[in-house]
């Protein structure tokens, strides 16, 4: 019997001042580095915006 190793999550965080453009030309690439090189089995992209300094929420 086969032993099953265990799920290795890995996280990635960017960090950058990135127009609404350059985000999505930055997920595109690392999509396509994912498919290319195939070790990766599932990913999952997240975004968020900070907040403009000096404002409240």
């Amino acid at each position: 019997m086969k032993r099953r190793r265990r799920e290795r999550v890995d996280r990635i965080r960017i960090v950058g001042d990135l127009d609404p453009h350059d985000a999505e030309a930055l997920q595109l690439e690392i999509r396509r580095l994912v498919k290319r090189y195939g070790r990766i089995r599932e990913l999952e992209i997240e975004t968020a915006r900070r907040k403009p300094a000096g404002r409240s929420a």
